[in-house]
This record gives C-alpha cells, sequence and structure tokens, in this order.
C-alpha cells in the first residue's frame, strides 16, 4: 500500500475529523491511481487515514477510516454496505413508501457511490472511474443481502476530460417504467433513461410538507423548474390548483403521466414549456397570482439565451417571483449547492427581501430525509437547504 503525505499546514481539518481530500491538499499525487487505497499521514508522517483515489469534482479522494488497525479489504467495503442496508430496515416496513437511498456516499463510509431503492429496483450510482474498479463486488453484495427485482447502474465521471453519463442494466427484469410510491402519493421513474430518473428523492420531505396541508382549488401554487411535476402532484393532492413551468419539451408528457397515475385531472392545472425568467415576465403581464410559488433550480444550466448560476442569479428568481406573489403569500426556496451553506443562503434570502422593504416570517426549514446519511467529516455533504417563508409577517 502506497503512503502519500498531506502538505504542511493543511493537516489540522484532517486531526479534526474531515475525510474528503483534495489534490491540494497532497504533497505528491501524480503517481497515484484513481481507485487506490492508501494510507493517508501528515508532513511529519503521522497517521491520519486509510484512504480511496477518488478522482471527481467534489474530491480527489475519501478517507475510509481513521482506525490503523482496520484491513481495507473486500470484507470492509462489504460491511459497509451492509451495515447501510440494516439500518434502513425500517423503510422497508413502510405502508406508504417503497423509494428511498439505500446507501448515501461517505455518509455510509464510501465516498463515490450511491444506492437508491425503487419499488425493489436498485440504482447505483459512481462517481468516479476508481470507485467503479468495486462493482462487481457492490453488486454481489446487493444481490446476496436483497434478491432485487433488477440493479441498474450509472456511472458519472469523467472521460477524455469530459464529463459522461451513463445507464447500464446489470441483473434482473429490464427496469423501463417503475411506479413507486411515497407518503401516499405515486410517482413513475424511468432508470434507464438519461441522467434523471424522473424523481429527486432528496426532496422527499418538502413534497410530504406539501402534500400534508389542506387548501381549496381557489388557492394556487406555482411550481418553477419543475421537471417531471412532483412537487405539483403533492400541491394538487392537498386541493390546490397549479402551474408548471420547465424548459424541457418532455416536461409534459411527465407531468401528464404522474397526475394520472395519482388519478388527479388536469382540470385547474397548466404546464408552461418555457424558460422561467421569461414567464415570470409573462405571468407579471397578464397579472397572474399565486399564493405559493416553490422555486427549484438546476445549480447551474445553460440554454441559447443565457448561462444560470444558483449562487449569483437565485435573488434575481425572488425579486421577479414576488411580482407575481399574493401580499400574504409563502416562497418555497429551494437550494442545492454544495458549497453554499444553509446560513449564506439564509443571509441571500434575507438581504433579498430587506433591500425589497418586504416583512416576512422564516416559517420552516428542511435539508435532507435521514437516508441521505451525512457526517460531521463531510459539512458539505448537506447540500440540500429548502426555506419556507411567509409574506407580510413581522
Amino acid at each position: 500500500m502506497n503512503t502519500i503525505q498531506l502538505k504542511k499546514g493543511v493537516e489540522r481539518p484532517f486531526y479534526q475529523g474531515r475525510l474528503n481530500i483534495g489534490q491540494d491538499d497532497l504533497s505528491d499525487s501524480v503517481f497515484l491511481k484513481d481507485g487506490e487505497v492508501v494510507r493517508l499521514t501528515d508532513y511529519l508522517g503521522k497517521f491520519i487515514g486509510y484512504a480511496m483515489m477518488s478522482f471527481e469534482q467534489r474530491a480527489y479522494g475519501w478517507i475510509l477510516s481513521t482506525d490503523e488497525n482496520v484491513e481495507i479489504d473486500e470484507d470492509f467495503i462489504r460491511s459497509q454496505i451492509v451495515t447501510a442496508i440494516k439500518e434502513r430496515t425500517p423503510l422497508y416496513n413502510q405502508d406508504d413508501t417503497n423509494v428511498f437511498r439505500l446507501f448515501n456516499e461517505i455518509g455510509d463510509g464510501i465516498g463515490g457511490l450511491s444506492i437508491d431503492n425503487f419499488n425493489g429496483h436498485l440504482f447505483i450510482t459512481y462517481y468516479s472511474a476508481g470507485i467503479y474498479k468495486i462493482r462487481n463486488l457492490v453488486v454481489q453484495v446487493l444481490i446476496e443481502e436483497l434478491s432485487p427485482e433488477s440493479i441498474t447502474e450509472q456511472t458519472r465521471f469523467s472521460a477524455d476530460g469530459k464529463m459522461q453519463i451513463q445507464n447500464n442494466h446489470v441483473t434482473g427484469n429490464q427496469a423501463g417504467t417503475i411506479q413507486v410510491l411515497e407518503s401516499g402519493m405515486r410517482f413513475n421513474v424511468n432508470l434507464n433513461d438519461g441522467p434523471m430518473t424522473g424523481l429527486f428523492l432528496d426532496q422527499r420531505e418538502t413534497r410530504k410538507s406539501l402534500r400534508k396541508n389542506k387548501y381549496s382549488h381557489n388557492e394556487t401554487f406555482l411550481n418553477l423548474f419543475a421537471y417531471s411535476g412532483s412537487f405539483s402532484v403533492a400541491a394538487a393532492l392537498s386541493g390546490m390548483s397549479t402551474t408548471s413551468v420547465d424548459l424541457a419539451g418532455r416536461t409534459t408528457e411527465l407531468i401528464t403521466d404522474n397526475f394520472n397515475v395519482n388519478n388527479l385531472k388536469m382540470e385547474n392545472h397548466t404546464i408552461h414549456i418555457m424558460d422561467t425568467f421569461d414567464y415570470l415576465k409573462f405571468a407579471e403581464r397578464k397579472n397572474h397570482q399565486f399564493d405559493t410559488i416553490l422555486i427549484d433550480p438546476p445549480s447551474f444550466s445553460r440554454n441559447k439565451k443565457k448561462v444560470f448560476k444558483v449562487e449569483r442569479d437565485y435573488p434575481k428568481l425572488i425579486k421577479e417571483s414576488l411580482k407575481i406573489l399574493s401580499p400574504d403569500g409563502k416562497l418555497i426556496l429551494s437550494q442545492n449547492l454544495e458549497t453554499f451553506s444553509l446560513n449564506q443562503f439564509k443571509k441571500q434570502i434575507d438581504q433579498t427581501l430587506n433591500n425589497m422593504g418586504i416583512a416576512y416570517t422564516l416559517e420552516d426549514v428542511k435539508g435532507l430525509p435521514k437516508d441521505f446519511k451525512t457526517v460531521k467529516g463531510y459539512k458539505t455533504g448537506k447540500y440540500l437547504k429548502v426555506v419556507t417563508i411567509q409574506l407580510g409577517k413581522d
């Protein structure tokens, strides 16, 4: 096993439990191979931990164990996966939910690997070519422990300098469109159709919160960056009339299908295929007004007209949305950029509203659901931030 050293001056966070390794943290990384397990020390040779090199966007490697007596082998990998499965046992016994995260990267002990359960169909994501080298072991353990209906894997790492995302059916009945149940709501997902499955599992608590409230069809809900319309389904089931906006042409089909499987008619519900900022201008011209607006943009997107960066452009989204929000309406503001903390996000919201002279109450703050396990040693792993504010109250 190779030994690598940290640069002098970067060791303190690792003494305090940091688990993610950046290339700039290392004194020499030229000889390292993606997927290699190494012994990490400080610049004086003091043991820090055993790490797996994982050349990805978020990290150059992950510390697997700080116990010098542990052997990092197949039994170690197996143990991490089996432990994660056992911790999720209560989730298998839910009557109203059969979709959840089974293994959440470094939160469950192996950075760069996630496993999702979609009603017995498993979806594995590998975030580096290095972690992909243990794929056979991962699949073997899942078959032995769970006997899944099917296994599909997705690779999300660079090849020849370009990010490539590929899906591959591994075993079991070929999973096309699957219907899953979450908090009593039904959604269609597809594990073989590109980079996204149709349902972002990390937003479960937001959908659940929308669903449990009771509204009337006189109350209106605007879903910006709607994708497959899961928030719109939750709002519609709670009683609201909904408007969904997304630039992707498939959005109409995806949302309509999700409404259909929930026995929801499309009356009082509309879909607009257009740029979000263009829609906000359109809605202002038409004097539309909404009681609740949910904003859940990607961290980065590009179309023919513009480039969107969430840390830069979120205040503009808030300002434009306020023009069509009722005086006592709600904003549900979601942001998932890892490098932008909850405190930064709350400060950004507060500054935007204060600069506009808008009085508001912070009503709710949500993060990742419990199956998206996180650890103190990787603080930015708590990437999801959902802040609900109520206007017109001090």
